[in-house]
């Protein structure tokens, strides 16, 4: 007789609003300063907007992706086995390797916490004496600690005692069939991206390409590219263009990542990366006769 399936998630709303919240947040900011920067004439100020807009930049894929694994997250069992999800990591244990279940709070002593920790996002490693601790959790009250002999799971679902109920009925049904364990970590599809060579020829191609127009502007405002230098209007242009070709790739690789991760749509992550790649060309030729133009 098959074993019910049963589906937990961790508490979910407050930690979802407060990551696409400040991602919001974050984007409006940074696109004041872009917005600020592009009045701007090439110079000290305007390198210092661009600088602080980068940087309000740089956290907003992070937090997106912590929505986003969040909404996806589930912690579910069976008699066989129990499947931590988390975004695109995976741990999937078979049932006669967990050791024990029990809340974080019956443990001897406090549970050492992720030191990167936000609403919504409490994962990481961290070690307990021998212990390797790993967090799949999205708030720090009511933590369940899932052990095996090779690390504990630290998770959080809203329904504690319904988890540690269904977990006492699935191991005492016993399992009815070996599983093999299996763990899916996000840095595997930056090794399988890695490993593509389509994919890394089309993502060096976009990002050569943007580097390239970056650069080339730079060199024309300081004076040492030979062209552009007898136009403000076309250095300005050219320096924006550039920044929006940087910017663009970030966007190009984030959206090819996310399609990567799936098999069945892998197809769309190499199309993605394309247009990367030929938007880049396309920005490094318009930066070419900006240059150009204004220096002519």
């Amino acid at each position: 007789m098959p074993s019910e399936r049963r589906v937990f998630v961790p508490p979910r709303q407050r930690g979802f609003f407060f990551q696409v919240g400040l991602a919001l947040g974050l984007l409006a900011a940074a696109g004041a300063l872009y917005y600020r920067a592009a009045l701007l004439p090439v110079g000290g100020a305007f390198l210092g907007f661009l600088a602080a807009a980068l940087a309000l930049t740089v956290p907003i894929p992070f937090l997106l992706y912590g929505a986003y694994a969040l909404r996806r997250a589930e912690y579910a069992l069976d008699r066989d086995r129990v499947v931590l999800r988390w975004g695109w990591r995976v741990e999937e244990i078979p049932m006669p390797a967990v050791a024990w279940v029990q809340p974080a709070a019956a443990l001897d002593a406090p549970l050492p916490l992720p030191r990167l920790r936000w609403p919504g996002m409490l994962l990481g490693r961290r070690r307990r004496g021998e212990v390797v601790l790993e967090f799949m959790a999205s708030e720090a009250r009511a933590l369940v600690v899932v052990a095996t002999e090779g690390g504990w799971f630290v998770i959080s679902p809203a329904d504690v005692e319904g988890f540690l109920e269904a977990f006492r009925r699935a191991a005492e049904e016993g399992s009815l069939e070996p599983v093999a364990a299996r763990s899916q970590h996000p840095i595997g599809w930056l090794a399988a991206v890695w490993r593509d060579r389509l994919a890394r020829a089309l993502l060096a191609v976009g990002w050569a390409t943007a580097l390239g127009a970056l650069v080339w502007s730079n060199l024309a405002a300081s004076g040492l590219a030979g062209v552009g230098g007898g136009d403000g209007n076309a250095l300005d242009r050219a320096v924006l263009l550039a920044v929006a070709a940087w910017l663009f790739q970030g966007l190009n690789l984030g959206l090819g990542l996310f399609a990567y991760q799936s098999p069945r749509r892998r197809a769309m992550a190499y199309l993605v990366w394309l247009a990367g790649a030929v938007a880049g060309a396309g920005f490094l030729a318009s930066v070419g006769v900006v240059l150009r133009g204004g220096g002519g």
